[in-house]
């Protein structure tokens, strides 16, 4: 009886731990995406709003030079329509964007305050996407949170599959986040304009 009363315990408080995580954003990709892009976890200003949100973040900007979609870069534009925007820019040339992360522990930003992650379903990428043909990573710490991912993955087919799809984990581009400061927005550019032209 009490070995039931415990487990019983641990359930409801597992459920309470869970409720109070802080969930990620979902996913943006179709039937016609071939890269995704995948992130770490959004930052406290983009939770519930829009990926890569903060305005310090350098992301926007270089999918706007990349396309030549200035909107998309905006400040004056209402923010709803700003979101959509963005998404119509990214999935109209066969872009999607996903984070390693699904929910977490976590205070304020920063990637190493991440705890207790739960990762995201990437079987959901073979149903979705079926042109897909690679995944990038946006930072080194999205590919760090992704081999974590992949040592709990039981299945054997996916990681494979996934793998491939990131180049054995060598698809790594430059973090557009502010916090890496250490290359220019010029290199970043470079960087992203070329893995993305050659990929899409």
């Amino acid at each position: 009886m009490f070995l039931i009363v415990c487990a019983v315990y641990d359930v409801f408080f597992a459920q309470i731990m869970e409720g109070n995580m802080e969930k990620g954003l979902n996913y943006i990709f179709n039937e016609t995406t071939k890269i995704v892009i995948l992130g770490t976890f959004p930052s406290e200003k983009s939770r519930n709003e829009c990926y890569y949100n903060n305005p310090q973040n350098q992301f926007w900007k270089i999918m706007a030079e990349i396309f030549h979609e200035s909107d998309i870069a905006s400040k004056d534009i209402e923010k709803s329509i700003l979101y959509n925007l963005r998404y119509a820019c990214l999935l109209n040339n066969g872009v999607g964007l996903w984070d390693v992360v699904e929910k977490c522990n976590i205070k304020g930003s920063s990637d190493k305050d991440i705890n207790k992650p739960k990762y995201n379903n990437f079987s959901i990428l073979k149903q979705k996407c079926p042109n897909l043909r690679c995944i990038v990573f946006n930072s080194k710490n999205a590919k760090k949170l992704f081999d974590k991912y992949l040592k709990q993955e039981t299945n054997d087919n996916l990681k494979s599959w996934l793998l491939d799809l990131t180049n054995q984990g060598n698809n790594i581009l430059p973090s557009t986040s502010s916090a890496n400061a250490r290359m220019s927005s010029k290199d970043k550019l470079k960087e992203w304009k070329n893995f993305i032209a050659k990929h899409i």
